[in-house]
């Protein structure tokens, strides 16, 4: 999947805050790769963070969300949640942006470079990483609220850091003026500790 955020190749050209009746819709503007050649087509984004978040803990029971991603699945926007199970298993979530249908829910091995040999299958998060996630004070969504207070825009993605001492959430959030923003969230205190503005995309 191709991530929107700047955590992957950047898809959104432009993220204009709108309203689709009935929904809290934004409207974005998406550029699909094809040659040489960059298209954009207006794709809408019926699901916004909280929602997405809100399927992920229905299905995943007292989970701990460990992030969030909008991706583009070559068909239609995609929330990816990645969330920490009670059992320790770390499962991969794909939310379609569209009507909140769970399309995918696997164990979610580990990427390249990281550590899961407690588990034969390598889908377990390591109990330090798990530990820390589930005594952070300000959880995903309110990481989110907190990266959106300071940046009003859109949110493209939330991702628990961890970090030897102090670990933070990292918050993408694409401003109305469509300049990217790398948001760092304290995970005690809620308090926004950096704010690292990208290129402008409009």
């Amino acid at each position: 999947m191709k991530a929107l955020s700047g955590r992957g190749p950047v898809l959104v050209i432009a993220i204009a805050l709108g309203g689709l009746a009935g929904s809290a819709a934004t409207v974005l503007a998406a550029m699909l790769p094809g040659g040489d050649d960059v298209h954009a087509r207006p794709v809408a984004l019926r699901l916004d963070v909280e929602r997405a978040a809100g399927i992920a803990s229905r299905t995943v029971p007292g989970g701990h969300i460990e992030g969030l991603e909008l991706g583009y699945n070559g068909q239609t926007l995609i929330w990816e949640a990645d969330v920490i199970a009670t059992d320790g298993a770390a499962r991969e979530l794909h939310i379609d942006s569209r009507d909140g249908r769970v399309v995918a829910d696997r164990l979610d091995p580990p990427e390249e470079g990281e550590d899961r040999d407690d588990c034969d299958d390598g889908s377990t998060a390591p109990p330090d990483e798990a530990a820390a996630l589930g005594a952070a004070k300000i959880n995903a969504v309110q990481a989110a609220r907190a990266a959106r207070k300071k940046v009003p825009g859109t949110v493209a993605a939330v991702d628990f850091e961890y970090r030897r001492t102090t670990h933070i959430w990292e918050v993408d959030v694409t401003a109305r003026d469509g300049r990217e923003h790398s948001l760092r969230v304290d995970t005690t205190t809620g308090e926004v500790l950096a704010d690292t503005p990208g290129e402008d995309d409009g």
